[in-house]
């Protein structure tokens, strides 16, 4: 069996469709992991939507960005950040209004009901044995400090431990790496968009 993992396409569907090409030249998969922060950001999330919700067994989670997308949560910097300090006025109005226009997108081409059901996290147990997991940030979170290169094994044992997984796929801080924290593999995807 085979599986593509993609995470963090932030609504970029020039990248994604390079992406998608390359997977079908080198003889296609079975199914599709897809690990969250889907259409923000970017300039096509319909574009996106369009191509992810066509894939064969394609399974999804959730990202921060997609919570934020059809919640009305934003990042930082929040209201009070600009009331402390108004150099911030700017970027939080870039923000909100990202977030607001790719909300609005998704709504009028009728993805935002799909977009509010993503699961946080999928499970899968391959024929040999072997638990994994896929979250976009860390097992029950969809935001947070998330996993890379620089992670101390503390921190990595304090994200995993107790997941009930022996792989877990992850995205969110777009920093690819592959690391191992006791019996856990924790495999970081990097990113499809804004890479780091």
């Amino acid at each position: 069996m085979r599986i593509a993992l993609l995470s963090d396409i932030h609504g970029n569907s020039i990248a994604l469709n390079a992406v998608l090409q390359d997977i079908a030249a080198q003889g296609g998969v079975d199914g599709y992991w897809i690990l969250g922060d889907l259409v923000a950001i970017g300039p096509d999330p319909i574009g996106v939507m369009e191509q992810l919700t066509a894939l064969p067994h394609a399974v999804f989670t959730r990202g921060n960005t997609d919570r934020y997308t059809v919640t009305g949560e934003r990042p930082s910097p929040f209201e009070t950040d600009v009331k402390q300090d108004l150099d911030l006025l700017p970027l939080y109005k870039e923000v909100n209004n990202c977030f607001a226009w790719t909300q609005g997108a998704i709504t009028a081409a009728g993805y935002f009901e799909w977009l509010s059901n993503l699961e946080l996290e999928h499970r899968h147990t391959l024929p040999n044995g072997i638990r994994c997991l896929g979250v976009h940030a860390s097992p029950g979170r969809d935001d947070g400090s998330g996993v890379h290169p620089k992670s101390t094994q503390q921190e990595l044992q304090t994200l995993v431990g107790g997941c009930g997984a022996d792989i877990v796929f992850v995205g969110h801080t777009h920093a690819s790496c592959d690391i191992t924290v006791e019996d856990i593999r924790i495999v970081n995807l990097g990113s499809i968009s804004n890479p780091i």
